[in-house]
């Protein structure tokens, strides 16, 4: 009884992983998986494009609402590395982010979409160059003064140029 079980428990195992093994290369840990891969399987099985609810726009609802900033934006660019088309990734850039109550987070959220658009071949939104997307002091988003210095060199220029300075990981996901 207990082969049996094992049998069947393996049998089915092995169905149910089937589709899995497509996806993950083999000999490498089973709950891992590469954004590139994710990417392939998104390409060749896309989602509604209601699934993609991420944009500026509802990151400053949410920091307004009393939310992280850095939390808001790493929820914004985890879903910003899965759009499987140029049209979304303008979407969830283009869309006015309205004002957060907080200078900082304002100028943070013109500098992500000018960076994104420069990256990802789209234009820049306009609302992006608005005087109120800039800073009228520099803000190091890395709070230890150590780190200052690395970040203005690390920070890519459409954050410099608002006086908004972050470390080179702020922007990648994994």
């Amino acid at each position: 009884m207990t082969t049996q079980r094992t049998e069947q428990w393996s049998d089915d195992r092995s169905v149910a992983c089937d589709s899995y093994r497509r996806i993950v290369p083999p000999n490498t840990y089973p709950l891992v998986m590469s954004t590139a891969t994710l990417k392939e399987w998104l390409a060749e099985h896309p989602p509604p494009d209601s699934a993609f609810k991420q944009t500026l726009a509802h990151v400053s609802e949410r920091v307004r609402s009393g939310e992280d900033l850095q939390f808001a934006v790493r929820e914004f660019l985890d879903e910003f590395s899965l759009l499987p088309r140029y049209d979304l990734r303008e979407r969830a850039i283009g869309a006015i982010p309205l004002p957060t109550g907080d200078a900082r987070a304002d100028a943070y959220l013109g500098a992500l979409a000018e960076h994104l658009a420069l990256a990802e071949g789209i234009e820049r939104p306009g609302w992006t160059i608005e005087p109120d997307r800039f800073l009228d002091r520099f803000w190091f988003v890395p709070e230890t003064p150590a780190f200052w210095a690395l970040a203005i060199v690390e920070s890519p220029a459409a954050f410099r140029r608002r006086g908004v300075f972050i470390s080179e990981g702020a922007l990648q996901r994994v």
